[in-house]
């Protein structure tokens, strides 16, 4: 989103370069995370993404895809998104029973569960966007939306992305110390995850702002600062608890990653 802007004479004639270009680096980085995600998720058994995590980008990708964004390139890159979605869904259902062995109903449903998840938060998506949109909330002049003032769906854009990102920063932190293995993530999608983050949600909107300020003041307000400051805190803790967790796991034959001391049999059972 964002894409269409026509600033007003005094902001920069770089605004919209700088800004697109951070996008599509933080938006390939993001896509090539979601490779990383699918292949280690298939390869150790499991899955990386937190459950409600894929739910949430799932859908919110989904409603953005088909929904919200206008130009074709913002459609073309949620529907590649949605597609690799697929395979880590894949992954989820076929193996994320592994990680819930303390929960049997959750592991006998965990498809159930994670669609009727994925339903909600389309809802969810669904009700803030059409709500942001047909409200023109936002409004400001040179913020487009298919060829006339409208609502913002750049500032939409960075709520919705602020959540979804300081909820998956923590819930991966989260995921990785309550499971003490390294199972479905490994160092190239932290970095991937981080630094997609960093350039195209971070430095994008920073650079919006800094540039074109009045339009985009809500990236330094107190609510967009906890939610950019959250995500960037917990990225940043992550790689040193990930390191000290890849310390003492196991590695099984089929893959599979188990805590350190307590390692187990493909067929689940305690080894001798």
């Amino acid at each position: 989103m964002g894409s269409n802007d026509i600033p007003p004479p005094h902001v920069s004639p770089y605004y919209l370069p700088i800004t697109n270009t951070l996008l599509q680096v933080g938006g390939s980085l993001w896509t090539l995370c979601y490779i990383l995600l699918a292949r280690e998720s298939l390869l150790t058994k499991t899955y990386g993404m937190p459950l409600f995590a894929l739910s949430f980008n799932f859908a919110w990708e989904v409603i953005y895809a088909f929904y919200v964004a206008e130009a074709p390139l913002e459609r073309g890159v949620f529907a590649i998104w949605c597609l690799l979605d697929c395979i880590m869904v894949y992954a989820l259902v076929l193996h994320g029973a592994n990680e819930w062995k303390h929960a049997p109903f959750i592991a006998r449903h965990l498809g159930k569960v994670f669609w009727i998840m994925t339903a909600w938060c389309c809802v969810g998506h669904w009700a803030s966007a059409s709500w942001w949109i047909e409200q023109e909330m936002g409004r400001k002049e040179g913020k487009y939306y298919f060829g006339r003032v409208a609502a913002d769906t750049t500032e939409l854009g960075f709520w919705s992305a602020g959540v979804s990102q300081a909820y998956l920063s923590a819930a991966s932190l989260g995921q990785l110390v309550i499971r003490q293995h390294t199972g479905g993530v490994s160092w190239g999608i932290w970095v991937t995850r981080a630094s997609g983050s960093l350039i195209g949600l971070y430095l994008n909107y920073g650079a919006m702002w800094y540039m074109w300020r009045e339009a985009h003041e809500y990236f330094m307000s107190p609510f967009g600062v906890f939610l950019w400051g959250t995500a960037l805190v917990c990225d940043l803790i992550y790689p040193f608890v990930f390191a000290e967790i890849r310390k003492t796991e196991e590695v099984l034959p089929d893959g599979r990653k188990v805590v350190g001391g307590n390692k187990v049999h493909a067929n689940g059972k305690k080894a001798l």
